[in-house]
């Protein structure tokens, strides 16, 4: 039997499949993604953190230091370096984990990123389970209300509601519900991470605009899902209704949901500075907030550096996701 060049493409893949696979070129392209955009976030904020101004020895030192004290605590944090020599050596402690020393905390950048990074991811991921546990109902209720152009009140309601409380600003929302719970009522703590109730305003305050955004997606993507012919289809088969919902509808409302999940978890943990300030929270961005009022560079730049690969972590998560519950992205994408 004369061999052809087909046949030994189809023996060699079932003897590799991995060849054949779609997958090793996709984790190496979204690898590779990654480490360039971390190097470009890391490079764009060593040097643009210089551009805040100021001086964090002198900040750090005092009134009193002696000129030799700060040329002496220069040279120690290696400032007195040209900018480039201390790009390369920033580059090269990163492959040790050395993010360097807090000018203005004399502390290890990575002690201090550590210490605070567990109340933010807590504060995120709390807030965002909820507000997805309570949104996809919300969503999926009112797709099915307002279907087919039905009450167009309810649909006109929903959107105004869910438009203006995601309009608000998040410190309105937190000092509102300060000024409500702890000030006026005095049943809430106003600041601090100490204790289950002090989770309550601040997750809050976060869960009210994740809920409006995520329901929304939810709503637009469910009444889309509905006017297809396979629900249409098991529809006339007199399904149950949430049989409906739970097997045709929601696996589908879910892979938009998912992504946008990801940007959302993604933008949680560098974009809770806000509502971190606003109640005094012990996370990462009240952190940042010193940092860059300190002019403390190694500080920003390490806090900066962490959360976006943590964003980007997350991002990759959910591409990698999104792949294996809808495998023709996969192949797209590759």
């Amino acid at each position: 039997m004369k061999v052809t060049e087909h046949n030994r493409i189809t023996v060699s893949a079932r003897r590799w499949p991995l060849l054949s696979s779609p997958w090793p070129g996709f984790i190496a392209r979204r690898v590779g993604s990654f480490f360039v955009a971390t190097w470009i976030i890391l490079t764009l904020v060593f040097f643009l953190a210089r551009l805040l101004g100021g001086d964090a020895v002198v900040a750090s030192a005092g009134l009193n230091a002696s000129p030799e004290f700060i040329q002496a605590r220069r040279a120690e944090l290696g400032l007195d370096a040209p900018l480039l020599e201390q790009y390369g050596r920033y580059l090269g402690g990163l492959l040790t984990m050395n993010l360097g020393e807090s000018i203005s905390l004399r502390t290890d950048v990575v002690d201090l990123i550590a210490a605070r990074l567990p109340f933010t991811i807590q504060l995120a991921l709390i807030s965002f389970v909820i507000s997805v546990i309570i949104a996809i109902p919300v969503g999926m209720l009112i797709a099915l209300r307002t279907e087919g152009s039905r009450s167009r009140g309810t649909d006109a309601a929903f959107n105004g509601v869910t438009g203006l409380i995601a309009a608000t600003p998040d410190f309105v929302i937190g000092v509102t519900l300060i000024v409500i719970f702890a000030v006026t009522l005095r049943a809430l703590p106003a600041a601090g991470g100490n204790g289950p109730l002090a989770y309550i305003l601040p997750v809050t305050t976060i869960c009210v605009g994740l809920i409006a955004f995520i329901s929304r997606v939810v709503k637009t993507e469910a009444n889309r899902v509905l006017k297809e012919e396979y629900v249409r289809t098991a529809r006339s088969m007199q399904l149950p209704t949430f049989m409906v919902l739970s097997r045709y509808v929601l696996p589908n409302v879910l892979t938009a949901t998912i992504t946008y999940a990801g940007l959302i978890i993604a933008g949680l943990l560098g974009g809770s500075i806000v509502t971190e300030t606003v109640f005094g929270w012990p996370g990462i961005g009240n952190l940042l907030i010193k940092s860059m009022l300190s002019f403390d560079y190694p500080l920003l730049v390490g806090i900066v550096l962490v959360v976006s690969m943590m964003a980007l972590l997350v991002t990759f998560a959910v591409d990698v996701l999104l792949a294996i519950v809808d495998p023709k992205s996969l192949i797209v994408k590759s």
